[in-house]
């Protein structure tokens, strides 16, 4: 799979905005809790590119762990197989906007 580094730098700043906007300081509901992850973490300033990323603090951060695995993912600048939409754990039905852009990532790197 062909992806340009200009294409997965676009959904990865997406995916980083979500998590951004998604991550909270208070507990999900207890039966949720399981698909987050807990964490002393504050996000740091936009660096030269404009990309934050979470640092150690003394608050705690809620984060989905499906938002967090497509972050490595993307950030790893390894192939990512189409097949990891398909996980439950990895799945970004309940962020459309990020899952559509994703499906687009997949769909420019088979042309």
């Amino acid at each position: 799979m062909d992806i340009s580094q200009h294409d997965r730098d676009a959904v990865l700043a997406l995916v980083t905005e979500t998590l951004r906007d998604v991550g909270r300081t208070t507990p999900p509901p207890e039966t949720e809790q399981v698909d987050w992850l807990r964490g002393n973490a504050e996000w740091s300033d936009p660096d030269a590119n404009g990309w934050v990323t979470l640092a150690p603090a003394e608050s705690t951060v809620w984060v989905p762990k499906a938002l967090v695995g497509w972050q490595v993912a993307l950030e790893s600048r390894d192939p990512l197989a189409p097949e990891w939409l398909e996980y439950p754990h990895l799945s970004l039905t309940r962020w459309p906007a990020v899952e559509a852009a994703v499906h687009g990532l997949y769909a420019a790197g088979e042309h």
